[in-house]
């Protein structure tokens, strides 16, 4: 008997740079990134701010401000090569193919029309529906969303909503045209914690109902934990970690990463106790390629072979790949007598 071949991701980007045009030089924002996103896996890409997220989503959606270019790489979608597509095949896979849920509601809603409205119109637009079958598709993803009294709520005004309420539309929004890969750009920040918890939970039952990948931006390692497969560490444009989310949290494998697992609030520390923090600042991005390694003015175990070059993505453990030149036995070693 044949053995089964893996089935394909349903999201392939290799090599992706993304740069940017300042008035202080060339900012490289996302720096060669590469990562698959099987359908219906929910894959999570953390980092301090700064570090690429949410300039490698909007890269993959060709969503980048005028100043904006994509330099090298490839994005691949079911095989569809999204970069070499013209602006209007984009405009046709963008909410119907790819959905994103935006940080802020309030920036991502029009103020000026009802949620109904902005619904049906969207319905309307991508799916052809009259208006009548449209509002019926926009009443049923509100009750779907669990927002009460879903007809009311259709003559709302976004300003009128709560919170939590705005972002179960962003969802409702994202799901109309039954999209294969949805992109959750810090969807629960400004929510508090059960609001929060409610959202995360309402993904992932979508995710599982409708067989839905989710790609998450945050940089909220206890949503990561609580939610994703995999996470994709970043730093300074770069991959610098990937692993199944149980094990990085067991055991990270990159300084950074150890290094953001330390600066979490813990319950064990004494009161009055100060909080870890990583010293120093992340690198600037318009100064030419690293000629070391991007976190090494930074790291505690910051050896001599990391200052000679940035070192590649390496597959140091099975399924796993990290950016460091340091074994791992001595990043253990070092770590524990740092303690």
């Amino acid at each position: 008997m044949s053995a089964t071949l893996p089935s394909p991701p349903l999201l392939r980007v290799r090599e992706l740079t993304t740069e940017f045009r300042t008035e202080d030089g060339v900012v490289r924002a996302v720096d060669h990134v590469s990562f698959d996103l099987q359908k219906g896996e929910l894959l999570g890409i953390v980092g301090e701010s700064g570090s690429g997220k949410s300039a490698t989503s909007l890269s993959i959606l060709r969503l980048l401000p005028p100043q904006g270019r994509i330099t090298h790489g490839s994005v691949e979608l079911a095989g569809q090569d999204l970069l070499a597509l013209s602006e209007p095949a984009m405009r046709a896979v963008r909410g119907a193919r790819i959905a994103m849920i935006f940080q802020d509601p309030m920036t991502a809603l029009n103020p000026y029309l009802r949620v109904g409205e902005q619904l049906v119109e969207g319905a309307v637009l991508h799916l052809g529906l009259d208006a009548r079958a449209a509002e019926r598709r926009a009443r049923a993803l509100l009750d779907r969303v669990r927002i009460p009294d879903a007809a009311a709520r259709l003559k709302s005004y976004p300003h009128e909503l709560s919170g939590g309420m705005r972002q179960r539309v962003m969802i409702a929004m994202a799901l109309l045209c039954d999209p294969e890969l949805i992109i959750a750009d810090e969807p629960t920040t400004a929510l508090d914690v059960t609001v929060q918890a409610q959202i995360l939970e309402l993904l992932n039952e979508l995710r599982r109902e409708r067989g839905l990948s989710i790609l998450l931006i945050t940089h909220d390692l206890g949503v990561v934990a609580s939610t994703c497969d995999r996470v994709l560490v970043m730093y300074a444009g770069r991959v610098v970690e990937l692993a199944p989310a149980a094990e990085l949290f067991a055991r990270p494998l990159h300084p950074y990463t150890r290094a953001l697992m330390r600066s979490l609030p813990r319950l064990d520390v004494a009161p009055g106790g100060r909080l870890e923090t990583i010293p120093g600042l992340p690198p600037r991005l318009d100064r030419g390629p690293f000629t070391e390694c991007s976190f090494a003015p930074r790291c505690r175990f910051v050896h001599e072979a990391c200052r000679v070059a940035e070192p590649p993505l390496s597959e140091d453990v099975p399924g796993r790949l990290r950016r460091c030149v340091l074994p791992l036995d001595q990043l253990d070693r070092a770590e524990t007598t740092a303690r």
